[in-house]
C-alpha cells in the first residue's frame, strides 16, 4: 500500500462484489441426515503411499445422485516420484465406474485406465506405465460415475481441511458434471478417489528464477550467495545518516522513494533502490502498486488517474487493470528488472485465470501484500476465508491471525506463476499498525519474525517491510526509523541478521523428498555445502510436539542453528517442540553422504 492515495474504498466494494466464491455443484446431493460431521476425525492413517487407508470408509456409499458426474481429489505430493496406480472406494458391486484419469492442475490427461467391473470397497486399477510427478505440483485424480452413486462424505474437506498422509497432501475434492476435467468445488465434500504413490527420494529443486536470475538486468540486485533481499516499501532517503540507520536495522533494498529522495547516495551507501519514476541510479523500477485493487481484472481504456482520483477506467464502471499494467510496463527502459506489487485482488477476490495474468504478464518480480496479523477484514469469507476455506466461511481469529499465513499468501502467488518456478515472488510483512485509526491492531516483534520466516519457508525470494502506522497510538510514515518501531526494531534487526548469515542456504537448491513431519508445521528442506537444511515454522496456536522423519542418510543428531542445542536422530527420526504459532527452528544436518540428492 502507498503512503499516500490510500482511499480505494469504491473500487475495493466493487471487487468485493464479483469475488469468486467457489460454486457449490448441483450434483453433489448428499442426505445431511446420514453424514456426521466428525466423521473425517474418526479414519484410520494410511501406509505412506495413499491418502486414505483401507479402513476408511465414507459416510455415504453410494450418493442418492444418480447423474453422469466425475469425482476426483486435487493433491499434491511433497517428494518427487511416480504414481503407479488410481486407487478410489466402491460403494456396492453393481456401481458403474468408467475410466479413471490422472491430470495436471489445467486439466491435462497424464494417463487414462478403464475400470474393469469388481466388487465394493477399496480397489486399485494400475496405470500402463508409472507417471512422474513433481514435489508440490497440484495434480488431479478421477473416475466417470456415468449413473452417479459415487461415495460421498461432507466432512472430508469441510471448513478447508486437508488430508494429509506421508508425502501425499489432498486439498479437496472436486468434480465436474457429465464428465471431462473435474475443477469445480465438492463443497468440502469427498469422493474418496486415491492415488498410489511411490517416491524417488530427495531431488534438488532450483530457487524460482535460478541463482542467476536478476544477471540477466541491467545495473540490477547482486546475484551472490550471500545476498537476499531484505526491502523497506516507499521512504523518504536524502541523508547519509537516515541511510546508515536502515542499514543498521539489516535493510539493503528501498522498493519505491519519495521524488526527493537521493538515488545516488543510496547507490553510494551500497543499497539498492527500486523506485517508481524511472530516475537513475537504480535497481529496477517498480510499475504501480496494487493495480489488480484499484483498477481491476480487465482491457478497458485508461484514464491515466490513479486513486483518489476519479474516474480510473473507461466507462468508469469498467476493469483496466490489465491496461494500466501494460503502459506502466511500456514505460520501463529495456533491460531494466521491473516490480509490481499486488494485494487483495490476485489472492483473494479474483479467479485464478484473472489473478495469474497480473502475476504473469507485467513483470520481472512480483510480491504482494497481506497483512494477516494487523488487518481485520482479512478473516472475512470473501478474504482470507476464500483462499483457506473456498470461500465458504469467515476464519476465526485463531486461524486467521497467523504467521503461517503469510507462506499461504507467498505460496498461492506462486502457484499462479507460469512456467512453474519462472519469477521471484517477494513477498510483505507489516512492522506496525498499518490500518486507520480504530482499525486493525498492531503487530509485535515475535509475529514479525515468524511471518518473515514462513513467507521463506514457502518459497519467498525477498522481503519488503511495509513500514507505515496509519492507525494505533503511534503514526508514522517510517516506524523503523523513529521512536514508533521501538518495541520491534531490536526483533526486525535480529531476524534480519539472521537471514544475512543463512542467506547462502536460502539461495540454495530446495531438496523435494529427503524430510516431512505429519505434523502442523511448514517445513522447507536445502542442501548447501553437503549439509541439510530444514527450515520449519508452525500452524498453530497451541504447542506442537513434532516429529520428523528423514529419509535417508546416517546422521545421529541435528544441529538446531543459533540455538546451542542438538536433538538425537532415532531410526531416522527426530522431534521437537513448538511452542506456539510465532515458533521456528532451523535445522542442520549432517552425514548424508549416503543420501546425495540427484542432481549435486
Amino acid at each position: 500500500m502507498r503512503a499516500a492515495g490510500r482511499n480505494r474504498e469504491r473500487r475495493t466494494i466493487r471487487a468485493r462484489a464479483i469475488s469468486p466464491i467457489a460454486a457449490i455443484a448441483a450434483v453433489a446431493v448428499v442426505c445431511s441426515s446420514c453424514v456426521s460431521p466428525d466423521h473425517a476425525a474418526d479414519i484410520p492413517a494410511p501406509a505412506d503411499g495413499r491418502i486414505w487407508s483401507d479402513e476408511a470408509v465414507p459416510a455415504v456409499p453410494n450418493d442418492p445422485d444418480t447423474r453422469s458426474v466425475e469425482v476426483g481429489t486435487r493433491f499434491s505430493t511433497a517428494s518427487g516420484g511416480e504414481i503407479v496406480a488410481a486407487r478410489f472406494y466402491q460403494g456396492r458391486d453393481d456401481m458403474a465406474i468408467g475410466a479413471a484419469t490422472l491430470w495436471t492442475s489445467k486439466g491435462t490427461a497424464l494417463a487414462t485406465v478403464s475400470v474393469p467391473p469388481g466388487r465394493g470397497g477399496w480397489r486399485e486399477v494400475p496405470f500402463d506405465e508409472p507417471v512422474r510427478v513433481t514435489a508440490t505440483e497440484d495434480y488431479v485424480i478421477s473416475y466417470h460415475a456415468p449413473n452417479g452413486r459415487y461415495p460421498s462424505d461432507r466432512a472430508t474437506f469441510a471448513q478447508g481441511r486437508t488430508v494429509t498422509s506421508g508425502w501425499i497432501t489432498a486439498h479437496g475434492g472436486v468434480l465436474a458434471p457429465t464428465g471431462g476435467f473435474p475443477d469445480q468445488s465438492s463443497d468440502g465434500l469427498g469422493y474418496f478417489v486415491d492415488v498410489v504413490f511411490e517416491p524417488t527420494g530427495p531431488t534438488l529443486r532450483a530457487v524460482d528464477g535460478g541463482d542467476r536470475y536478476y544477471d540477466a538486468f541491467k545495473n540490477s540486485l547482486p546475484t551472490s550467495a550471500d545476498f537476499f533481499p531484505l526491502g523497506v516499501w516507499f521512504t523518504n532517503t536524502r541523508t547519509a545518516q537516515e541511510i546508515a540507520a536502515d542499514r543498521a536495522v539489516g535493510l539493503n533494498t528501498y522498493v519505491e522513494l519519495t521524488e526527493d529522495s537521493n538515488l545516488q547516495l543510496i547507490a553510494d551507501g551500497g543499497m539498492y533502490a527500486i523506485p517508481s519514476s524511472g530516475r537513475t541510479p537504480s535497481t529496477g523500477q517498480l510499475t504501480t502498486d496494487e493495480a489488480d485493487m484499484w483498477a481491476g481484472p480487465g482491457d478497458a481504456p485508461w484514464t491515466g488517474k490513479t486513486p483518489p482520483d476519479d474516474p480510473i477506467c473507461i466507462p468508469a464502471e469498467a476493469e483496466c487493470g490489465y491496461t494500466v499494467m501494460w503502459q506502466l510496463r511500456r514505460r520501463v527502459p529495456p533491460g531494466v528488472m521491473v516490480f509490481s506489487n499486488y494485494g487483495k485482488g490476485v489472492t483473494f477476490w479474483e479467479p485464478r485465470d484473472a489473478a495469474a495474468r497480473f502475476v504473469n504478464d507485467f513483470q520481472d518480480v512480483v510480491s504482494v501484500d497481506n497483512y494477516w496479523f494487523t488487518d481485520n477484514n482479512i478473516c472475512d469469507a470473501t478474504e482470507g476465508g476464500a483462499l483457506k476455506a473456498n470461500g465458504e466461511r469467515s476464519l476465526s481469529d485463531g486461524e486467521c491471525h497467523l504467521a503461517a499465513n503469510y507462506g499461504v499468501t507467498t505460496k498461492y502467488v506462486r502457484s499462479l506463476v507460469q512456467p512453474r518456478a519462472a519469477i521471484p515472488v517477494w513477498n510483505f510483512v507489516e512492522v506496525g499498525h498499518p490500518m486507520a485509526t480504530g482499525k486493525g491492531s498492531t503487530i509485535t516483534g515475535p509475529q514479525i519474525r515468524a511471518a518473515v520466516w514462513s513467507s521463506i519457508i514457502n518459497g519467498a525470494r525477498g522481503i519488503v517491510y511495509f513500514n507505515h502506522n496509519f492507525g494505533g497510538p503511534c503514526i508514522s510514515h517510517n516506524v523503523l526509523r523513529g521512536s514508533c518501531g521501538d518495541a520491534v526494531r531490536g526483533d526486525v534487526t535480529a531476524v534480519n541478521q539472521q537471514i544475512r548469515r543463512l542467506a547462502p542456504v536460502l539461495n540454495a537448491p530446495f531438496v523435494d523428498g529427503f524430510a516431512r513431519s505429519d505434523e502442523p508445521v511448514d517445513i522447507a528442506a536445502k542442501f548447501h555445502d553437503g549439509s541439510f537444511y530444514l527450515l520449519v515454522g508452525s500452524e498453530q496456536s497451541a504447542e506442537t510436539d513434532a516429529a520428523f522423519a528423514i529419509t535417508c542418510g546416517d546422521a545421529t543428531s541435528v544441529e538446531v542453528v543459533e540455538e546451542n542445542r542438538t536433538i538425537p536422530i532415532t531410526n531416522g527420526t527426530f522431534r521437537d517442540t513448538f511452542a506456539d504459532a510465532n515458533a521456528v527452528h532451523i535445522y542442520r544436518i549432517t552425514g548424508g553422504d549416503s543420501c546425495a540428492p540427484a542432481g549435486t
